[in-house]
This record gives structure tokens, sequence and C-alpha cells, in this order.
């Protein structure tokens, strides 16, 4: 009797944490219907930036140094102003490329670090954000980088 208490205890114990895991949210989806633009749409009305220049694929190709083959869609938003560091960059990887798209978004920033000379500019490079959700990579740059990383946390399941 002993032996059947115990072993229908440790039963209901472990289906109790296989139940807890299972509730987990997914955090690394885009809720329904959100594209990388709707990201970036909802950190520019959270966290507005000064003259935001939406990048095309020229510009995401040159300027970011995208390689568009390892990206599914993405968005990249950036200060068209010389004063100012903001960006504000989601870029969904294809399976396997989150890294490549990483390194790439990592040199944005590096770039930035390197050109930043007004002291304020400094600080905000200095605080960015650069994040994976799942094939997802993130890049803020933002004097409220607090708020602008909020905004994305909302989009996402």
């Amino acid at each position: 009797m002993k032996k059947l208490l115990k072993s229908l205890g440790l039963i209901l114990v472990c289906a109790s944490f296989v139940a807890c895991g299972t509730k987990a949210s997914n955090t690394s989806e885009l809720k329904d219907g959100l594209t990388a633009k709707d990201v970036v749409q909802k950190v520019e009305e959270k966290a507005p930036m000064q003259m935001p220049m939406e990048f095309d694929e020229e510009l995401a190709k040159d300027i970011a140094k995208l390689e568009l083959d390892n990206v599914e869609d993405y968005a990249i938003t950036k200060a068209a102003i010389i004063n100012s560091a903001d960006i504000a960059a989601v870029v969904k990887a294809k399976d396997g490329k989150v890294e490549a798209v990483k390194a790439t978004l990592q040199e944005m920033l590096d770039t930035e670090k390197n050109n930043a000379y007004l002291p304020d500019q400094k600080e905000k490079v200095e605080n960015a954000v650069l994040k994976e959700k799942g094939n997802y990579v993130i890049l803020l740059i933002n004097e409220d980088v607090k708020t602008a990383e909020a905004a994305v946390d909302e989009c996402f399941k």
C-alpha cells in the first residue's frame, strides 16, 4: 500500500511539473497579423526619434549591410540627421541565420559607437539594446530605450 501511495504521489508531482512547463508563453513570435514594420512603427509612436527615415531595400543593403538572403522580414528606421544616433531595427532572420543577422546589427551598432561624437549621442549608443527573440533580432538606439524596448515587447506573444 505504501509503495502504491508513493508511486501515485510521484506521478502527481511529475504531472504537475509537466503541466506547468507547457504553460510557458511563447515570446519569440509576433502577435497575429503584425510585421516587423508594425513593431518599428509602435516604437516610433511610443519613443519618438528625430526625423525618422525608413530604410528601403537599397539602404538596408548599403547602410545596414543587411544580407537580404538571410532575412524573412525587416524594418529599419534611422534618424535622418547627423547629430542623432536613433535607430529602431527589427529583423526576422531565416532559420539558422539569426547569428549572421545579429552580427550585422552589431556592426551597425559599432559604427554608431564610432560615429557618436556628441555626449548625449554617446550615452544613447552606450545604452543601446541588441537582443534576440526567437528568429527576430532587435536593435534599439533611443533616448528612451526602455520605452522603446517595452513597445517591442508589447508586439510579441
